[in-house]
């Protein structure tokens, strides 16, 4: 079983507060839905595994808590969260896309959000490549993928321009 979708929401939860695995089930939805304990008792062995968190037994209750290795990863995590939306902010407004009119408009807002949910993990892909290419040293790889992403872009934009009004 993965527990990707699940294992950055229940290190950020743990940073909050120790707890036991019921309330961090409570805590932890997903898609609308609460955790379940069959779920989050595995996850949380691999996540003793990984030396991400660590529990002590307060009767016959488990408390779960950071390990030093678990606080430093959500330390950087939110670091890292923070530096790609003040980059893509930053990026935007340095290009054509009009972000006050969409954000002011709420249809708008709803639509550039489906965006960037239909896009996120492509955009991880995205750094997780890059960074691999950069501890590598490899800038003629990255030269190259950047160069074939504004490629593709480039057509998408040109599709856009080509289109009659109206047509989607």
């Amino acid at each position: 079983m993965s527990y990707g979708e699940y294992f950055d929401s229940t290190l950020f939860i743990l940073s909050l507060k120790p707890m036991n695995g019921y309330e961090l089930s409570r805590r932890i939805k997903w898609d609308g839905t609460t955790v379940s304990g069959g779920t989050i008792r595995p996850l949380l062995k691999a996540l003793e595994r990984e030396d991400m968190v660590r529990h002590e037994s307060i009767g016959k209750s488990k408390i779960y808590s950071l390990t030093e290795k678990g606080q430093s990863y959500v330390k950087n995590l939110r670091e890292f969260r923070e530096n790609i939306r003040n980059k893509m902010l930053a990026t935007s407004m340095n290009r054509d896309i009009l972000f006050p009119e969409i954000l002011t408009d709420l249809e708008d807002s709803r639509i550039l959000n489906e965006a960037i949910d239909q896009v996120a993990d492509i955009i991880v892909d995205i750094v997780k490549s890059a960074f691999i290419l950069t501890k590598k040293n490899r800038k003629d790889r990255i030269d190259r993928f950047r160069s074939d992403i504004h490629g593709l872009i480039d057509e998408m934009k040109t599709e856009r321009h080509d289109r009659k009004p109206g047509e989607e």
